[in-house]
């Protein structure tokens, strides 16, 4: 998904004469906390199960903080939002992000579907009655150009990449005195 909204955002940059060499003057200060935040998410997985909720939870808090100290930084604030609106549903749910059924049905996400409904995966769950902040679970539908298959995401996803989108369009247009 996130690969998608880069996309967009450098087409887009060049679409409107923007220059692709800019984007390494875009300053993102706390980058190093973005990236670190990410490792701990990827990396979670290979732990054993009782620790995967807190693991991927702090990994979503450290890129979420990465995000928020960089605030300055054209998109940014967009993008602290959507984490943090994730962060939210999920800590609110026991550490799992919800899923809408009907939504992955529409979608005939047939595998996902069965998958879900068995509790195959650790990070996700299918929404029901107890679901807690229902609305900001993955309950929207999102294709993936570059996947080519659609998704079920969250408004915190689709705030996360239209942050990316105006941060790389912003710094690819940007006029930088050498």
């Amino acid at each position: 998904m996130l690969a998608d909204f880069v996309l967009i955002g450098i087409i887009i940059g060049y679409v409107s004469r923007g220059n692709f060499q800019n984007l390494k003057q875009a300053n993102i200060p706390y980058l190093w906390l973005i990236v670190l935040g990410f490792v701990v998410k990827f990396i979670c997985p290979y732990f054993p199960e009782w620790s995967f909720r807190w693991l991927n939870i702090i990994g979503m808090i450290i890129v979420f903080i990465g995000t928020l100290f960089s605030y300055r930084s054209y998109g940014m604030k967009i993008v602290s939002v959507g984490a943090f609106l994730n962060i939210l549903v999920i800590v609110f749910n026991r550490g799992i992000m919800p899923v809408w059924l009907p939504m992955v049905q529409w979608l005939q996400l047939h595998d996902l579907a069965t998958h879900l409904e068995n509790g195959l995966y650790l990070d996700y769950t299918l929404l029901n009655t107890s679901t807690r902040l229902p609305f900001l679970g993955d309950i929207l539908p999102y294709y993936s150009f570059i996947m080519r298959r659609p998704f079920v995401i969250s408004i915190g996803d689709y705030l996360i990449g239209f942050g990316l989108v105006a941060f790389i369009v912003f710094y690819m247009r940007k006029e930088y005195s050498n």
